[in-house]
């Protein structure tokens, strides 16, 4: 169950810090294409789920397996943690960027600004919490 939670904490690393680079630089420079230029880039902008979609189906997966296996509070949080960000990238994110694929406007990329500090915070707890248990489990 060891090699489980490291790939589970290796996945949730990776996406705390893309996570960290898209709400500090990636996102903020949607503010630099002109407006009439946005929906063609966000379309382009669309190949960055074939490295988002299958490290955050890994981190689901090996989450589910630690939770069937460690039925306690912090891998149930954990998890709340996670459902979370899957609830805010499908209820804010994808349909925000698929209105930015229509019209690049500034309050729609301050939207997804916004409210993409709901996955960047969670993510951030749960590398923070993962970091814990795997500490936990060198010293105990």
């Amino acid at each position: 169950m060891k090699i489980i939670l490291i790939i589970h904490l290796v996945a949730t690393v990776f996406m705390t810090g893309l996570c960290w680079f898209v709400q500090i630089v990636h996102y903020p420079l949607f503010r630099a294409i002109e407006r009439n230029e946005f929906p063609s880039y966000e379309r382009k902008n669309v190949i960055t789920g074939f490295i988002t979609v299958p490290v955050m189906v890994i981190e689901l997966i090996t989450g589910l397996i630690l939770l069937y296996h460690f039925r306690d509070s912090l891998h149930l949080l954990n998890m709340v943690l996670l459902t979370f960000i899957w609830l805010s990238t499908f209820i804010f994110q994808v349909p925000i960027h698929l209105k930015l694929m229509q019209e690049g406007s500034p309050e729609l990329i301050t939207k997804v600004i916004r409210t993409n500090w709901i996955r960047t915070l969670n993510w951030t707890a749960r590398t923070l919490l993962l970091g814990y248990l795997i500490w936990t489990l060198i010293v105990f």
